[in-house]
């Protein structure tokens, strides 16, 4: 097994779709991989039943036993990795897990350093990261891969796509093209995901790279999940369209007051999208389905919060926020 020879040791913090996937084309591609689960119900569910990779397009299954990785319950990450540390912290977990469960998970690691690469969609989590390790090197990944969790101990790869590796910096204004990033960082990261079946690549142009993917979830997301539809259901009517143009026209008018790059042909790359996934529940509308609080505050809220910083009023994403936040409220 290659991985476990070259001494390469990959902790992923999150089962969910993107963690499992990760996970599974890893060790079957001999990584030594030790998955974090927020359960122990499910860390015990893949040492007793293994991991499996499916597809929807027919590629054949991969299985990995359950004794070829190490899965526990992500409380035990920190102590287990002072014992043990490894070369990699994939944090695979969803916005609000990320900000409500993170902290506690790592507290004992502030004054470590080790290397850290972000799978989370929307902004905030890479900021939360280096205040929580201020000794780590943190970087992000922005990812088109999609998934779906269908158990505990399965995954479903509903679309290939891309894996863009980087580090985010300050500010939205920045000459992106001239930065060159320290020789050899993230390389062994990257050539495991390649190794792996992923098609990923270093990019120093992730901030681009964040913006872009935060405007398509921003438009595309919230509002499958107030209408309960798959994404490709979005372009059947003329009324949601116009909806989404309005979601667009707010966001990007945003992005010109704060400076942050777009392509020219942004809002017809959102309906490719939405054509290219038609038949994709998005991540948001699942947790909608399943009771569970969504990451909008972190896609659409990031775009009022950049909003208030510049005085300008983006009604339709603060009350979408609001819409969305109310279907997953519980009584107390």
């Amino acid at each position: 097994m290659e991985g476990w020879l070259n001494g390469v040791k990959i902790d992923i913090i999150g089962a969910g779709s993107i963690g499992l996937l990760l996970a599974g084309k890893l060790i079957h591609a001999g990584y030594d991989v030790r998955i974090w689960c927020r359960s122990r119900e499910q860390s015990d569910a893949l040492r007793k039943e293994g991991l499996t990779v499916s597809y929807e397009d027919g590629t054949e299954p991969v299985f990995v036993k359950g004794t070829a990785f190490t899965a526990s319950a992500a409380e035990a990450f920190a102590e287990t990795y002072l014992r043990e540390p490894g070369e990699w912290v994939a944090v695979t977990l969803k916005q609000q897990a990320f900000h409500s469960e993170l902290p506690d998970m790592l507290k004992n690691l502030a004054g470590v350093r080790l290397q850290a690469v972000c799978f989370q969609n929307g902004s905030g989590h890479l900021e939360k990261l280096r205040e929580l390790l201020p000794h780590a090197s943190v970087w992000a990944a922005v990812t088109t891969e999609a998934a779906k969790r269908k158990t505990l101990t399965e995954v479903i790869h509903t679309g290939r796509g891309e894996v863009y590796i980087g580090q985010e910096t300050a500010g939205y204004t920045i000459a992106e093209t001239d930065r060159q990033f320290p020789e050899g960082a993230a390389g062994s990261f990257t050539d495991a995901l390649l190794a792996a079946g992923f098609s990923a690549s270093m990019s120093n142009k992730v901030n681009t790279l964040i913006y872009r993917k935060l405007l398509i979830n921003a438009v595309i997301n919230p509002l499958t999940a107030v209408w309960r539809i798959q994404n490709g259901e979005l372009l059947a009517s003329d009324q949601r369209v116009r909806l989404m143009k309005e979601l667009y026209a707010e966001a990007v008018a945003v992005y010109d007051a704060c400076g942050i790059d777009y392509e020219a042909d942004a809002w017809e790359h959102i309906t490719r999208v939405c054509r290219a996934t038609s038949g994709n529940t998005s991540s948001m509308l699942a947790d909608v389905l399943a009771g569970r609080r969504t990451e909008i505050r972190w896609i659409n809220g990031s775009i009022v919060d950049l909003a208030e910083r510049r005085g300008i009023q983006v009604p339709l994403h603060r009350w979408i926020c609001q819409l969305v936040e109310g279907m997953s409220a519980r009584e107390r």
